[in-house]
């Protein structure tokens, strides 16, 4: 089946979790992409409106925030955008597979099960959110959730700073970070004055205020994104090979994680 949005129709196939283990009626946990207006939608599970977990946007492979299924030994996974539809299929690589997905409303996570037949059970395989740094925002606007850390998980983007000191300070991290310096773009500037960091092996922030053109590669993109004031990072959409394709985010970034 095709997972996603026909766009003609305005139809969106999406998951919806039970009610609770006995009423099969809709619960207010659901699964799906962004919404039709969104640029290029990433896909979420929500909690009634509010953004719960959010996969990060497809690059060529995989989801961004999802790197352990870019390598997958059991399906073979892509997304279609094509001006009338955009959705994610997925095939069996072995169809002697039983494979099912479920959305649970107790605890609010996507899984997919494999049928064990020696233990005649099923087995997860997968289940996202994993951690606090997969609940959608958990370290604000502008920072960097650290997997792999214990203590302080959330840490400002370099050039950045927290927004609430005192917060920061208490581990609440829901306001994110603002820069140390605001961008002056009327300001006459020297060639090369202003610049990138590179970020390596994270889930790509919310595609909410994105841009996106396949017709130009990555040196194009950062031109772009460097004459544009509004513009604050780039990267290639599909990863693929070389790399091909650009997406330029403005305004603040969203829901970063150091998924490696």
């Amino acid at each position: 089946m095709k997972f996603g949005w026909d766009l003609r129709k305005g139809l969106n196939t999406q998951f919806t979790a039970w009610r609770n283990w006995d009423d099969p009626c809709p619960g207010d946990v659901s699964s799906g992409f962004g919404a039709v207006d969104d640029i290029y939608p990433d896909g979420y599970i929500w909690k009634g409106k509010a953004k719960f977990y959010r996969s990060g946007p497809w690059n060529g492979i995989g989801f961004s925030g999802s790197p352990e299924l870019e390598a997958d030994q059991l399906f073979d996974s892509h997304v279609v955008y094509n001006g009338n539809e955009f959705y994610y299929m997925y095939k069996l690589k072995n169809n002697s597979v039983i494979s099912i997905v479920v959305l649970n409303q107790t605890n609010m996570a996507g899984e997919r099960l494999i049928w064990m037949e020696g233990d005649q059970n099923w087995r997860s395989y997968f289940t996202a959110p994993r951690d606090n740094c997969n609940n959608y925002g958990h370290c604000g606007a502008n920072a960097n959730c650290m997997v792999l850390e214990t203590v302080g998980i959330c840490q400002c983007l370099k050039g950045y700073k927290p927004k609430s000191p005192q917060g920061w300070d208490l581990r609440d991290w829901s306001e994110g970070c603002v820069r140390n310096n605001q961008l002056n773009c009327h300001k006459e500037k020297e060639k090369d004055e202003d610049g990138f960091l590179e970020l390596d092996g994270i889930k790509m922030p919310d595609t909410r205020n994105t841009w996106f053109n396949d017709g130009i590669n990555l040196k194009e993109c950062r031109v772009k994104c460097l004459n544009n004031c509004s513009c604050v990072a780039y990267s290639n959409r599909d990863i693929r090979g070389e790399g091909k394709g650009c997406r330029i985010w403005f305004g603040n970034l969203m829901d970063i994680t150091n998924s490696c």
